[in-house]
């Protein structure tokens, strides 16, 4: 079973239950990440320094390898900040899943 964390407008994460990771659904493709592979992704999407993408003088795209496998990304500068929202929401949605889950816990042991 797959559950859609979060959506931005050209691209999803979802949750597989069944596989127990995460699948990137952009440009009509779906790339599956473990969840220290996502972690991994997250940090080479923030480590790009906008300011200095919009001052530079090179071209507008940046390669980024997924740590995964052999595949790799070419990203605009709108689709890396796009990737940053949706990276954010999603961790930030787990992170919420995750205090709901830790107080609910808490309070069903707690009677």
């Amino acid at each position: 079973m797959q559950e859609e964390i979060y959506k931005t407008r050209s691209a999803s994460i979802k949750q597989c239950e069944l596989t127990d990771s995460f699948l990137l659904m952009y440009d009509q493709e779906e790339i599956a990440f473990k969840l220290c592979d996502l972690y991994a992704f997250r940090k080479s999407i923030m480590a790009f320094d906008i300011m200095e993408l919009l001052e530079s003088t090179a071209p507008d795209v940046e390669i980024i390898h997924l740590p995964h496998c052999d595949r790799f990304l070419v990203l605009s500068l709108r689709e890396i900040l796009e990737f940053r929202e949706l990276l954010n929401g999603t961790f930030d949605t787990l992170a919420l899943n995750s205090a709901v889950q830790k107080i609910l816990r808490k309070n069903v042991f707690n009677f």
